[in-house]
């Protein structure tokens, strides 16, 4: 007996790996950068250079590179000390293989930088990575048989959404933009935030776009030294695309992306003047494409007075559940306890993070923390700059279905600010407002049994010869007429056509007459 077969892909998602990374140094201030009289504000950001899967570790290397933007002796000018750590981590992964792609996401859970005198400081930081593990396998699926004979088949109709393809990619954007007419030439860049807002990926034939949004906040020196401190933000529309051979506009996105690289630098414009500025990013594209699929596998198959050896192996796939994407809207007050009376708000910055989540009444409840950051200016010649660091938590019910939660349901949630502004509201105190992005990708693992491989041999002359001709057989609860033939080395046309049977359900306590 040949089996007909078809290449089956499937994707195996394994649990997620979380690790804890403490770093802790002290910094002395370079020579080009003034004393520090007291820490404004720091900012961080991890760049992932290998993340590889060697059999059952996962080795994650990399930098964490930070700034700290301070006030100095000299009439409470900013400047900023840029540093990095530089990681190297092997985490557990049980039933790892080579060649496993592993989705990695991270948190800052704390930076602070402390002074230690006027030319040194420490800097602290603790960052969680949380890794999500994927793989893609065939498998040669038995969907039918050849054989003249014309054995017994049952076969049956799997339909869901599977994963089809993951991998990763890199996507570098470039943006160069003059400086308004009323700015003054930069002389040295101070600071910078880059962030990346409303991303959304589409699969397309053989690609998948990639749309989004990123904002710049830069602090700078003009070449004139009576010049005040100079900032501005900008904000633009990015659009790009990477490869993947196997996509199509019928597939189903879960990928994230993050930036893993960025770079703003200041260059001439076309009369010699330093006012063209440029922002180039990389893009890390974690690329997760899952497909609807219908496929109609053999179940069971058989001959009269034959017996089989069935390799019906069970494969653990990983099934999407759905994906959901929410908005969060949230207005907080925060007290600045400035010295001298407020001028304007300078920068706002906003991260926000899901620390833990739960069935509620009307979805899943996600709780966690809201950190702001404001840089603002006062009136106060010699500390003209302070900044404001605060945690907000906050509670927040996402629609959706939760009942599987409890049965091995899996949840990838990433989150970002889309939108943040603040203004000054009173005389010690800003407005801020600020919408928070969820993204909601729910799995689960199903493990379908299929067959590979079938041996057939006869049955034996004794087994044949201690069987009735003529049996009564009543049917029990889980019986099918299937089970019956099968059970009795039987045609299912004979059972039918003895019993007068007009369909294929049996009832339980039902009698049948089987003639061998």
């Amino acid at each position: 007996m040949e089996l007909m077969r078809k290449t089956v892909t499937y994707g195996m998602g394994g649990k997620r790996l979380i690790t804890q990374l403490t770093f802790d140094d002290d910094i002395n201030v370079s020579d080009r950068n003034a004393d520090i009289r007291n820490i404004i504000m720091q900012a961080g950001h991890v760049r992932l250079e290998e993340m590889r899967v060697l059999g059952n570790k996962v080795r994650l290397a990399g930098h964490l590179e930070f700034s700290v933007l301070y006030s100095s002796e000299d009439h409470g000018m900013l400047s900023c000390i840029k540093g990095d750590f530089g990681f190297e981590e092997m985490i557990n992964y049980d039933g790892g293989q080579d060649g496993d792609q592993v989705t990695v996401l991270w948190d800052m859970e704390d930076l602070r930088a402390q002074v230690i005198n006027s030319r040194k400081m420490n800097v602290k930081a603790v960052v969680t990575f949380s890794m999500y593990p994927s793989r893609l396998t065939d498998i040669q699926a038995a969907v039918g048989v050849q054989d003249p004979a014309g054995p017994e088949i049952l076969t049956r109709t799997e339909q869901f959404a599977g994963l089809k393809l993951c991998g990763k990619d890199t996507l570098r954007v470039k943006e160069m933009f003059p400086l308004p007419g009323g700015k003054p030439d930069v002389d040295r860049i101070i600071f910078q935030d880059i962030q990346l807002r409303n991303v959304k990926t589409r699969p397309e034939n053989g690609r998948v776009a990639v749309n989004g949004e990123l904002f710049l906040f830069m602090l700078y020196r003009s070449a004139d030294e009576h010049m005040p401190l100079q900032w501005l933000e900008r904000q633009f529309n990015i659009s790009g695309e990477v490869e993947a051979a196997h996509a199509t506009d019928l597939m189903l996105s879960a990928s994230c992306v993050g930036l893993a690289h960025t770079e703003v630098s200041a260059t001439e414009d076309e009369d010699g003047e330093m006012r063209q500025i440029t922002v180039e990013a990389v893009l890390q594209c974690d690329l997760m494409l899952y497909e609807e699929q219908r496929m109609e596998l053999l179940e069971d198959v058989y001959v009269p007075e034959m017996e089989f050896d069935i390799t019906r192996p069970e494969i653990p796939m990983t099934i999407l559940e759905g994906s959901n994407d929410s908005r969060m809207k949230m207005n907080v007050t925060m007290q600045l306890h400035a010295q001298k009376p407020l001028m304007q708000v300078v920068y706002t910055g906003a991260a926000v993070k899901v620390e833990d989540y739960h069935p509620g009444d009307g979805g899943l409840v996600l709780e966690g923390v809201i950190s702001l950051d404001l840089l603002y200016q006062q009136a106060d010649q010699e500390n003209p700059f302070d900044a404001r660091h605060q945690d907000y938590p906050f509670s927040y019910t996402v629609q959706m279905p939760t009942e599987e939660l409890e049965n091995g349901l899996q949840l990838q949630i990433t989150s970002s600010v889309e939108q943040v502004n603040a203004v000054l509201s009173g005389a010690d105190e800003a407005e801020i407002r600020l919408m928070a992005g969820f993204r909601i990708i729910s799995c689960r693992e199903q493990r379908m049994r299929m067959i590979t491989g079938i041996e057939m041999r006869p049955v034996s002359p004794e087994k044949i010869e201690n069987m009735p001709g003529i049996t009564g057989y009543m049917v029990k609860p889980q019986d099918t007429l299937w089970s019956v033939a099968r059970k009795f080395y039987v045609p299912l046309s004979s059972i039918r056509e003895v019993n007068s049977l007009t369909t294929d359900e049996l009832k339980p306590g039902q009698r049948l007459l089987i003639v061998k």
